[in-house]
Order: structure tokens, then sequence, then C-alpha cells
């Protein structure tokens, strides 16, 4: 019995909404990219830049890779980083709406004299629910609107709980209070696993700067003696007085070697670093585009 496979076709909006900055920045940083690589390739073959230049075509691949992870990593970190302030201050607004509620206010009232208050990344946000239960528009669905340009799993959670107990009816404060506090319960536990992983991402960067040192101190003592007695040797590689022999070594192809090891463990412990760190896949990306750079200097100043 053969069963059918359903392919999902990519939908942008059920992955960013109405936010297409993002894909105009993806686009950008993607032709740039293909455009340093192409750059580097050509480099690498030695069409239009020389191994032994201040600029080679490894250099051109290496900005390739930071011009492809460093700006949407930025640019999805300041974004958590605003849904992360709004849900700090959600708690606050939460229990306004309770207190306004249990003294006689209806939602649509508190909902309007709540975005009159100083909440921080959170008041944009509540003008824009006040505008539209001025236009007519029901609690219900600017509270659903509200989850939608937020886009997180807390608040899109705890609105529909707040949609169905207003559907119901009931002590509404109480469940503003109750919605309250169950931000608070999933911002605790959210610290305390932050806290504890946190430990393991020290241990995965302090890992990456060993190595780079190593890697340092492998270049600077046996490869630089190894490269110093091959150049005391005569013509051929024979020494006269030790009868040993040594082939030739490429120090740009070890170079290039040494460097291929130190961009892979950079962008590895940079995504696993900070995805462990705070949980997310734009965390990562940015500390990889951190420890690229961070490799990228090291070579080009003590190489």
């Amino acid at each position: 019995m053969k069963f059918p496979i359903k392919i999902k076709k990519f939908n942008a909006n059920r992955i960013y909404g109405k936010d297409k900055n993002i894909l105009i920045l993806l686009a950008i940083s993607i032709t740039v990219s293909i455009l340093f690589f192409l750059i580097g390739f050509l480099g690498l073959l030695g069409f239009i830049l020389s191994n032994d230049g201040i600029i080679t075509g490894v250099d051109f691949l290496v900005i390739g890779v930071l011009s492809s992870i460093g700006p949407i990593g930025f640019y999805n970190h300041l974004k958590a980083k605003r849904k992360r302030e709004i849900e700090d201050h959600l708690p606050d607004f939460l229990r306004e709406i309770s207190s306004s509620t249990s003294s006689g206010m209806t939602v649509f009232d508190a909902i309007k004299s709540a975005a009159d208050g100083d909440h921080g990344k959170l008041t944009p946000e509540l003008k824009k629910m006040a505008a539209q239960l001025s236009w007519g528009i029901s609690v219900n669905e600017s509270l659903t609107n509200f989850a939608r340009r937020i886009k997180t799993r807390s608040v899109e959670r705890i609105v529909v709980t707040v949609n169905k107990a207003l559907e119901i009816g009931g002590n509404t404060s109480s469940v503003f209070e109750a919605a309250a506090r169950e931000i608070d319960q999933i911002k605790i536990v959210e610290q305390q696993r932050k806290s504890e992983m946190s430990l393991y991402s020290i241990v995965i960067f302090i890992s990456f700067f060993v190595f780079l040192a190593v890697i340092l101190i492998i270049n600077t003592t046996i490869i630089a003696a190894f490269l110093d007695l091959e150049s005391k040797m005569p013509q051929g590689g024979v020494a006269s007085q030790a009868g040993l022999q040594i082939a030739p070594i490429d120090s740009f192809a070890l170079k290039n070697s040494f460097f291929a090891f130190i961009i892979v463990q950079s962008i590895g412990g940079g995504l696993l670093g900070g995805f462990m760190m705070d949980g997310k896949l734009s965390s990562g990306v940015r500390f990889g585009f951190i420890l690229v750079l961070v490799s990228f200097f090291v070579f080009k100043i003590f190489f």
C-alpha cells in the first residue's frame, strides 16, 4: 500500500509573517556572498590574486562566509531581543488589566487606559491594540492580531487562554492575573535553563580558544622549525651531515589547512554554543560570526 507524500510548499508569510525585510536581507547577503565566493575561487586558482599578497582567495572565501551568516544572525537577534523585552513587560500589563477590570472597568476601557502608560517596548503594540478597538474591532480579534505580530509561543498561548475565558465569561480579572503568573513562571524556567546551559556554552567557547592557541603554538614552534630546517638544506632536500631527506613543505597549503580547521571549529562551536545558551539558532549564527571574525584577524596578524 502506497502512502501519499505531502510536500509542504515554502510559505514566507507562515514563517516570517509580514516582515519582508528579512527576505530582502537574505537576498542581499546571499548575492554578496556568492560574489565573494566567486572571487575567492578565482583567487585560489591564480587568475586574479596572488597567494603571497596581502589579500588572498581564502580571505574572500571567509568574507563570503561572514557576509552570509552575519546580517541574518544579528537581524534575528535584534528581533528576538525586542520580543523578549515585550514579554518582560507583558505581566505588568496583564496585572494592570486585572486591577482595572476588578475595579469595574471593561476590558475595552482597561486596554485603552493601559496604552497611555509606559510599558517599554510593549507600549507601541498597546497603542495599536487601542487603535484597533477604537475602529470597532473586537477585543478577541485585537488580542489575536497582537499575538500574530509578536509570534512567540508564550504570547500566543496566553492570548488563546484569555480569548477563551472572555468567550465563556466569568471573573475576567482573575483570568488576566493567572495569565500574568503563567508568564512569570515561564520566565523563571527560561532563566534557569539559560543559567544551566550557559556553563556548557562557556566550555565550548573556551575549547575554541584553546584549540586556536594550540594551532598558533604548533605554527610558531614545530612548523617554524621544519621550515627553518628546509631553508638550510641544500637543493634537493638532502642534509649532508645527518643524511636526512625532507620533502618540500608548501607553507601556503599548510597555512590554509590550519585556517580551514579553525573556521570549521569556529562555525560549529558558535552554532552549538549560541544555541545551547539561548535556545535559538539565531544566537548560534551570531556567535559563529563572531568566532569566525576572531579567527580571521588572528590568522592575518600572527600567521
